[in-house]
Parts: structure tokens; sequence; C-alpha cells
């Protein structure tokens, strides 16, 4: 990796020169790095963004389909140009630059200040040769923003995500020696070993100039507002999100938490996921478990404390070129991008098959909150059966008594 000028420090603005006209400003988002978090939350405040903040936010991701239904403000320039049903990762490149080129004309007319792109596929060509012929054509100034993290932290989130889907790896400290090894040339696999290296950054997104490749971590401990959408938006000259309204969560967007218990008994039941990209029974026991569920995924230490070291010291030196990036930041001095040295009193669970034991108990738990929200519905039923009956006796008075025909 070659070396680069040091990016923007935590709670520093990007801040757009006035006469260049607006800011292209590209968020590489990787994989477990808020990015889901960070596209929901801009989709749902996009009129607010827009109107207060000079951010204009299109849809980029084609696995998102628009709605159909047309937005009630006619004549806001925002909703003028069609980036509700325009999914230009879809689009042939002529069309891409035509889309651009009409969002950069939006945003001189109504004086924003910068356009926004955000997909959860750093490495994808198409994403960097759409941002490269944009800048090249118009001659604007394009920044990229990405989110790393610890790649121990983030092979337990995929470990959640992906890795217990794939029969072939029993534990997380098997999946995560598979990464390690690059035992699997798939996408996934391909995709990640690109994320946990940082190759991407330089193979795909090279042509940048290196002080507008903005390296950000991903830990909470390491920013300052603890959020990577209050931290982006940040970036962006937004002082603040308290005012805006959070997305509802929804498959898609969220990331559900799990105690090592709630993951064992997932794995257990193997057979059920649809494909390594279905989450259906992590919803499914999300909605019937909230006690399991309520424990925040990041903290449970899916890993073996040997493993952990492991995979540390296999990326230090991914990790100390990438730390160049990133100057001043808490915690990085010497060339160290995180917190690298395992703490020996994390918490960890040996990887074990559950006790009948602890099946039966969320099993019960599982049947316990159905039967609760059976009665609810039950009561509802009820009430609302006694509410028909009245309205009958009222409509059979009102037309002449009981024996009036209905």
């Amino acid at each position: 990796m070659s070396e680069h000028a040091p990016s923007a420090l935590l709670g520093t603005a990007i801040i757009p020169g006035p006469a260049a006209g607006p800011l292209l400003v590209a968020h590489l988002g990787g994989p477990k790095t808020g990015s889901s978090a960070i596209q929901s939350f801009c989709d749902h405040n996009r009129t607010a963004l827009f109107r207060e903040h000079g951010i204009l936010y299109p849809t980029l991701n084609p696995d998102l389909v628009p709605g159909e239904t047309h937005p009630e403000i006619p004549g806001d320039p925002n909703f003028e140009l069609p980036h509700h049903g325009a999914v230009i990762m879809g689009m042939e490149p002529g069309a891409q630059d035509d889309y651009l080129d009409r969002a950069v004309a939006t945003c001189r007319a109504t004086g924003a200040r910068m356009l926004l792109l955000s997909l959860e596929a750093p490495s994808l060509p198409a994403y960097a040769d759409m941002v490269r012929r944009h800048t090249e054509r118009t001659g604007l100034r394009a920044v990229a923003v990405c989110y790393v993290r610890r790649q121990d932290t983030w092979m337990e989130d995929a470990w959640k995500q992906w890795g217990l889907k794939y029969d072939q790896y029993p534990t997380p400290d098997d999946f995560v020696r598979a990464l390690m090894d690059r035992a699997q040339d798939d996408v996934f696999f391909r995709a990640a070993v690109s994320v946990l290296e940082h190759a991407w950054l330089d193979a795909t997104w090279g042509f940048m100039a290196p002080g507008d490749v903005v390296v950000r971590p991903y830990e909470r401990s390491a920013l300052r507002c603890g959020d990577v959408v209050a931290d982006l938006l940040g970036l962006l000259g937004v002082g603040s999100i308290a005012d805006m309204d959070p997305p509802p969560a929804t498959n898609f967007n969220t990331n559900h938490g799990f105690t090592p218990e709630a993951i064992r008994l997932l794995r257990t039941v193997r057979p059920m996921f649809d494909g390594v990209f279905d989450n259906g029974p992590f919803e499914m026991l999300y909605d019937a478990l909230p006690r399991a569920a309520a424990a925040p995924f990041g903290h449970v230490g899916l890993l073996s404390p040997g493993m952990r070291a492991k995979v540390l010291a296999h990326y230090a030196p991914y990790n100390q070129r990438l730390a160049r990036r990133m100057p001043g930041q808490p915690g990085h001095d010497g060339g160290v991008l995180f917190r690298e040295t395992p703490d020996p009193d994390a918490p960890w669970w040996p990887d074990r098959d559950l006790t009948a034991q602890e099946v039966a108990t969320m099993l019960m738990q599982c049947i316990h909150r159905q039967h609760v929200r059976i009665g609810q519905l039950q009561g509802r039923i009820e009430r609302l059966e006694r509410l028909e009956k009245k309205a009958r006796r009222r409509l059979a008075a009102l037309d002449g008594g009981p024996g009036s025909p209905e």
C-alpha cells in the first residue's frame, strides 16, 4: 500500500468550496461497518437533509426497490429529480452520467452544497468508475469516506450474519481460519478478504487524490459522537441528527443482537435458512425471544482468546499501513490503527453444544411470548365483537326496532 496524505481528523467537517460547485461525497460502505444504518437514515430523512442542510441524497443500491407512491410536495426540487425512482447502480454508464449531471444541476439551482452517494460495495469497480467519470467530465471535486473496524470484531459479526449458515464451519474459529487462509473462492469470501485487508482502497479507488479519501474508525469508542451515522453527517456539516427521525427498524437495516446461546440455537437449525443471505430465522427469534435478543452482539466475544490474538497479529501489517491515513486519533499513536491488544478480561463463551435445559428454556420463552401475544389479540377481538354487536343494535333501533331487516 502506498503512502497517503492524512485524512480528516475526528470532528473536522468536509467543507466544499462555494465557488467550485457542489461536492460529490461517495460513502464507501464496507459490510458490517454501519452502512445499512447510514443508508436507511439518509433515505428516511432525505427531505430534511436537502432542505435544511443542502445535501441531496439519491438512491444507489440496486437491491432497494423504490416505492410506488409519489411525493405530495409538488415543485420541490428534491422530488423533481426522480431519485426515488432512480436506482443508479442498475443503470448503464451513459444513464448514470446523465443522472449525476441532472443531480448536480439541481444542486446548483437550489444552492445545495453536496451530492451524497452511498453503496455497500466499496470494492465494486462500477461504483468507482461512475465517480471517476463524473469528476473527469465535470471537473468537480469528489471525496470518498469509509469506515474500517478491527478484523476480529468484524469477523464475529460476519460469523453471525453469514458464517453460521455455512455447514462446513461448525465454530466461529473455523470460519475465521477459512477467512485468513482464503480457503473459499466465492463472491462473499473475495469481498471479505478485500475488506479485511483494506485492499479495495488502492485497488479500486486509487485514482482519487490521497487527501480526498477519508478513512474513519468504526468503533464507537474512537468516535466522539459514538455513532457512524452522526459521524458521517457531522463530517458533512450537519451539527446534530437529534431532531431528525430515526428510520423504522427492518430486517434489511438492523442486525439484531443475540446472546451466544441464541446464536447456537440458530446454528442448530441451519436447514431453516434459505441460503446464506436469508435472515428470516434471525427476525423470527428476535421477535419471539426478546430477552435473549437484547444483548449487543458486538460484546458477546464469540472468538476464543487465542484465535483473537492470531487474527490481530495476522492483520497487524495492514492496519499499520492504514493507520497512516488516520493520524491524531485517540489510541492510534505509533502507527496503531486500533487498540489491538486483546483484553484478557473480555468476555468469552467457549463454543459448545447447548444443554437440554438451555434449549427448553429458550423454547418456553418463545412459547410464552407468543402465548401473551395471542391473549392480547383475543382480547382485542372480543372488544371488537362487543363494539360490532352494539353497533348492530344501534342500527336496528334506528331502522325501526329489533325486527327490522338489516
